[in-house]
């Protein structure tokens, strides 16, 4: 083999029905869950189209009849039962004359088909079904509804303290400066360690 045909030894027809055989698995898979995606978009569209026949009082009974049943002859594939159900009733309601959704959704309030209760929201958990008891409640503890601050009591205490105690400071035996400074300090020291006291 000449070196010109070196790089396309990696193409060579050995690797190639391999390769051919992946792409159109893929492919195919690719074009065949299309058609259902499809199929549920189809559904979902016209079952909201004939909804908004219902809420719109100027369309015909008769529109809303033929809307109604086509969906559930081509249009059910991958629908949830509560909408092929609600379709159900209302062919019954507007084949019967009685065009109010609220007369037939309270006769079907004795039998109904849900095995779980509806979400309020999307976002919301599951409701509970098994109700469990867990025993009697923990017991919660008082709640102080005081308006002073804690500690306050302690640190009132301290604060006449420090007061009594500044007011000794200034005598006639210590007049001078440095003296009462000494005092003072001596005073606030005492006063730091009965607030720390309060607070422990």
């Amino acid at each position: 083999m000449s070196r010109a045909f070196l790089f396309l030894k990696p193409l060579l027809p050995s690797a190639l029905p391999g390769r051919f055989a992946l792409g159109t698995l893929g492919f195919s898979c690719l074009v065949g869950c299309g058609a259902s995606i499809n199929a549920l978009y189809e559904g979902d569209v016209r079952f909201e189209h004939c909804m908004s026949l219902d809420d719109a009082s100027e369309s015909k009974p008769t529109i809303r009849t033929a809307c109604w049943d086509e969906w559930l002859q081509f249009y059910t594939f991958g629908q949830t039962r509560d909408r092929i159900e609600y379709a159900k009733t209302r062919m019954r309601q507007l084949r019967s004359g009685n065009d109010s959704a609220t007369s037939e959704a309270h006769a079907n309030n004795s039998h109904p088909t849900e095995a779980v209760p509806e979400p309020t929201t999307a976002l919301a958990p599951p409701p509970m079904m098994l109700v469990v008891d867990a025993g009697p409640s923990p017991v919660e503890e008082p709640v102080d509804n005081s308006t002073t601050p804690p500690g306050a009591e302690c640190s009132a205490n301290c604060d006449a303290t420090w007061a009594k105690c500044k007011k000794e400071c200034v005598t006639p035996m210590c007049n001078r400066q440095t003296c009462i400074s000494k005092c003072e300090k001596s005073c606030k020291d005492e006063h730091a360690s009965c607030m720390r006291g309060c607070f422990m």
